[in-house]
């Protein structure tokens, strides 16, 4: 069933802080550095470092354009990164320190997972999908899950209602027809999400958490669902769980950019800055539109990493988008902080010259 757009700004407003003093920023030169950035998939850079590089392909051997592929760590510590396949079916993952991964390509309802051994500059793969399902596949085109078919007509239309309510901003219309639709199918899970995502507008985290656990549990190929609980569990500061339920959500519907940006929240939490900026770079490939809270969380990572340049550029995006956004003040803020930098840095370079 098609979801209104509105429904997706409920996935969270990055909320950030530029709170920090500027003597923690710094000091180091506005430019970056990038010989101590290190690998994107942890650790800085060595001899012992690969390239995975593969194709996705049919049975028969025919190229898949558009595939996720996700790399993971066999101890068991998530994705470490994720790519889509190109026109010939080709993917690469660069600077992947030596060892031991398993490959993951997803596409609708088809899977395939092989282990490869990094121990090379160049290690080579090819993932065969088996696309002989057609029937999966056209169930999973078709936005109808087996659960979903079970859904009285009478609901599905309650829920319509719902969805026209939330374009026309009558939020009290809302509520009355997803209590309408849940009253008539109580596991209806596109009406359980929405009925979560209105509890997570008004900072009920609890309520929300219990309707996406129930939209969960009613139907488990619903990535909504999924990548509605990442964004909650992120609010409730639970960053691991919240990366699970956006790893899943992604894997269910790879070409969403709600989940790339909820693990993006969570990696930022946790330090892991590197996967952060992959992630939101996943994020804005699957965007029809600019996203504020994309370019602010973004420079969030990137003052974290005391990238001051590519910060600016970000948070002047930021308020060219949204100069009227409440986390604009803080932007500014922002902004002044790293012109300071910048000048005392300039000063002090002025005082060492040898007169």
């Amino acid at each position: 069933m098609k979801t209104c757009a509105a429904v997706l700004l409920f996935f969270s407003t990055a909320v950030l802080s530029f709170a920090q003093d500027a003597s923690e920023w710094g000091p180091r030169p506005l430019s970056r550095d990038r010989s101590s950035m290190g690998s994107p998939f942890g650790g800085t850079l060595s001899a012992d470092i690969g390239r995975i590089s593969g194709t996705v392909v049919t049975l028969d051997g025919k190229p898949q354009q558009d595939v996720s592929v996700q790399i993971h760590d066999l101890r068991g510590s998530g994705v470490l990164a994720s790519t889509y396949t190109d026109r010939a079916g080709a993917f690469s993952f660069d600077m992947v320190p030596f060892g031991t991964y398993e490959l993951i390509a997803n596409r609708q309802t088809e899977s395939i997972r092989q282990q490869v051994e990094v121990r090379d500059s160049v290690s080579v793969v090819d993932l065969r999908l088996n696309t002989s399902d057609a029937n999966a596949a056209r169930s999973q085109n078709g936005l109808v899950s087996l659960a979903e078919l079970k859904v009285p007509q009478r609901a599905r239309d309650a829920y319509s209602k719902a969805e026209q309510a939330i374009a026309k901003h009558h939020p009290a219309d809302v509520s009355k027809y997803l209590e309408k639709a849940l009253d008539i199918y109580p596991n209806y899970a596109p009406a359980l999400t929405l009925r979560g995502a209105i509890s997570l507008d008004k900072d009920d985290l609890t309520a929300a958490v219990d309707d996406f656990e129930k939209a969960i549990h009613s139907d488990s190929a619903y990535a909504m669902a999924y990548g509605a609980m990442a964004a909650a569990l992120n609010r409730l500061n639970k960053f691991d769980d919240a990366l699970r339920a956006a790893e899943r959500a992604s894997s269910l519907s790879p070409n969403s950019w709600q989940p790339y940006f909820e693990m993006a929240k969570s990696y930022m939490a946790n330090a892991d800055y590197q996967r952060a900026l992959q992630q939101l770079a996943h994020a804005q490939r699957q965007m029809s539109q600019e996203y504020p809270p994309l370019h602010l969380l973004r420079a969030s990572v990137l003052l974290a990493l005391n990238d001051y340049e590519d910060a600016t550029a970000e948070l002047k995006a930021f308020l060219r988008i949204a100069p009227n956004d409440p986390h604009a003040a803080a932007a500014r803020d922002a902004l002044g902080k790293i012109a300071a930098i910048g000048a005392s840095e300039v000063a002090t370079s002025g005082t060492n010259q040898p007169r």
